[in-house]
This record gives C-alpha cells, structure tokens and sequence, in this order.
C-alpha cells in the first residue's frame, strides 16, 4: 500500500497538468484515487458518500461505515488557498459529531480532530504537502489516519490523537524559553524563597528578598533566552532544522600552508550574540532581535519588488521552507506586510543570517552589503 502511495505522489509530480485541475478533477484524480489505494471503495456511497448533505452545508466526501460518518473530506481545486474554508468547514465536521476531518486542494491536506475540546483552530493537528515534502515521511501517516481498515478498527482515531498530543507538546517546549524568562523577570514568591533556602544552607544566614531581586535584576540580561516565540504563533508540522555552517578546515601536516589571501573567508558564527542593528544599502535600522531583522528585510523587498516577491518560495533550508503560503507549514509563521506570503521566525542567529543573505541574492544584492551590528 506504502509503496503504490508513493509511486502515485512521484506521478502527481511530473504531471504537468495538475496545477490546472478544477475542484471536479481534483476530486477525481487525486481524492479518488488516493481512497482507493487506503481500501476504500469509492464505487460505494455507503462508503464513500459524494457531496454529503449535513444540516447547514455539503461535504465533498463522507466517509463511513456502518451507515455512520467517520471522516469528513472537503476538496477544493489545486491552486485555491484553503485558509478561508477551515472554521466552516471545522464547525460543520463538530456539529455533525466525525472524528476527523480532512481539507485538501489535492496536494496540500489539513487535518482536524474533531472529538478534541479546543476551538476550530486547536483541533488542527497534522498536515501534508504531496509535492514539497519526502513521501516516505507521510505516507505511514496517512496511512494510519486514512485506511479503511484501521479507522474501523478504532485505530485511526488513535493514531491522530498521537499526532495531536505530539503537536501540542511541540508547542509547549517551544514556550519554555518565554516562561523562564517570566520567572526570571518577576520572580514569583516561590521562586525567592527557594534562592533565600539554597543560601541559607550554604553560609548558614538566610538573605533577605530584597538583595535576592536585586541578584536577579543585575544578571537579568545574561539569563534571559533569546527568539521566544510569541504568544500568537501557531505551531508548525514540519521542524526546521538547523543548517551545518561551512567552517575553515585546518590544514593538516602534510599540506602545503595556503597563502593568506587564497585562504576561504570564515563564515562568522552569532551564536548566543545579540542583534542591535543591521545597515543595508547604507541605511542603518535598529532591531530589537534576529527575526526583526529578516522580518524587516522581508518587507523591504515585498514593497520593492511587489510583483516578482513570490520568488522567495523556492527558498528553503535542507528542503525546508522558508517562505510559504500557508502558515501551518513553518514552525513560528509570520506574514510579511501587504502580501500572502508567511517566513519562518523559528531560527537561530545563524540560520536567520543565511536566510537573510539568500534573500538578499535571490534580488540580485551581494550578502557583504549586508552588515550586522551584534554584541
């Protein structure tokens, strides 16, 4: 089954017809087909019931079994955006009482675990991009959520709450930085009496609260994390890893010394530095942190080059997006002014600075003219 899953992805690729597909033809080349290889029998409206009448609205697709709904699949044409259509969508799946739902355009796929108490958003748990992203990293995924034979078994069910839970433990590691620096910042009652305890015990006086704040607010700056993320960022699916930066290899015994001038210039690392200003084009702007930076830069080049700005999504990082169109495909998504276009912020100093440099030349700058004020 993985296998013919895959093997069909590769086709969609080099079709070259697919990004001109209308919703009917979406539905019939790719739903439809996909369906069939997780064990569905699409000739079966007890199975696979088309354009499904709810209480409000219609359904592309409802799945079910023993005359009960169990997915919902909504389906609209390749190249339309879904954004608008997930809180109609989410709410009717809710009212109707399904475990999942599913809106595609046939290559991206956004699912939703209904039976979870958050809102319409939260109950986003898991997406796929059928072109841009590794088959052999969804498939067993899609797979566990879709086969007949597994959503029957209660399986499915299992494997999208898994995701879920996965998810939102993603989402909360990724805030540890923000509520360390809360407690840091305003240390709660709890958190001095412990310093006030652990003191005591080693020189035998116990400090009064006062010297403990005064501790804290002297080594605040040293303490605190840098790029947390916002309280407003939705978690992504795919992780963003980090790039292998190209540094100097040391020559070994046997070779010969390479002249100074001939020798590759070393890229400078900013781990753990802060960021307090950036000239480009010999305009200098001060920035509170490194995704302020690109951010900035971002918007620059959209206002610059509003009709040839779309560019930046072939940008990427080991296949990774750094722009898309679709949010939920970045970890910490923020939208560059007056354009659809989100760029991932969830980097560290140095991956910023690449990604940074890779606008700059998609444009056709030189990253030197690009300078970094950092501490």
């Amino acid at each position: 089954m993985k296998k013919e899953i895959a093997s069909f992805i590769d086709d969609l690729k080099s079709n070259k017809k697919l990004v001109n597909f209308d919703e009917a033809s979406t539905k019939q080349a790719v739903v439809l087909r996909l369906l069939t290889f997780l064990g569905w029998d699409i000739f079966n409206v007890e199975e696979v019931y088309p354009d499904y009448a709810t209480k409000s609205s219609n359904v592309a697709y409802a799945l079910r079994l023993k005359s009960s709904n169990k997915v919902f699949i909504e389906v609209k044409r390749v190249q339309e955006k879904l954004d608008k259509y997930q809180k109609p969508f989410v709410t009717l799946a809710s009212d109707d009482g399904v475990d999942l739902a599913v809106l595609t355009n046939g290559v991206t796929w956004w699912f939703y675990l209904i039976p979870v108490k958050d809102n319409w958003q939260q109950k986003w748990f898991y997406s796929v991009d059928l072109l841009k992203q590794n088959p052999d990293a969804f498939v067993p995924h899609l797979v566990d959520l879709l086969t007949k034979n597994k959503i029957a078994r209660g399986q499915s069910l299992k494997a999208a709450q898994s995701l879920y839970d996965n998810r939102k433990q993603k989402m909360a590691a990724d805030f540890l930085p923000q509520a360390w620096n809360q407690i840091i910042s305003q240390p709660n009652k709890i958190f001095v009496e412990l310093l006030s305890e652990y003191t005591e015990k080693l020189c035998g006086y116990k400090v009064d609260s006062k010297s403990i704040e005064k501790f804290l607010t002297k080594n605040l700056d040293k303490w605190k994390m840098q790029n947390v993320p916002s309280s407003g960022a939705a978690p992504p699916t795919v992780d963003m890893e980090a790039e292998i930066l190209d540094l100097e290899k040391k020559p070994s015994s046997n070779s010969k010394e390479i002249p100074a001038d001939q020798k590759a210039k070393k890229i400078e690392s900013y781990a753990d530095k802060k960021i307090a200003s950036y000239t480009f084009k010999g305009h200098t702007y001060t920035v509170r942190s490194w995704d302020e930076m690109l951010t900035t830069l971002c918007d620059h080049f959209a206002s610059k080059y509003s009709k040839d700005f779309e560019k930046v999504l072939w940008i990427s990082n080991d296949q990774k997006p750094h722009f898309s169109r679709y949010s939920d495909q970045l970890r910490m998504p923020e939208k560059i002014k007056k354009t659809d276009i989100f760029v991932e912020t969830k980097l560290n100093p140095d991956e910023t600075v690449k990604a940074a440099g890779k606008l700059l030349t998609e444009f056709g700058y030189n990253k030197d003219e690009l300078v970094i004020n950092s501490q």
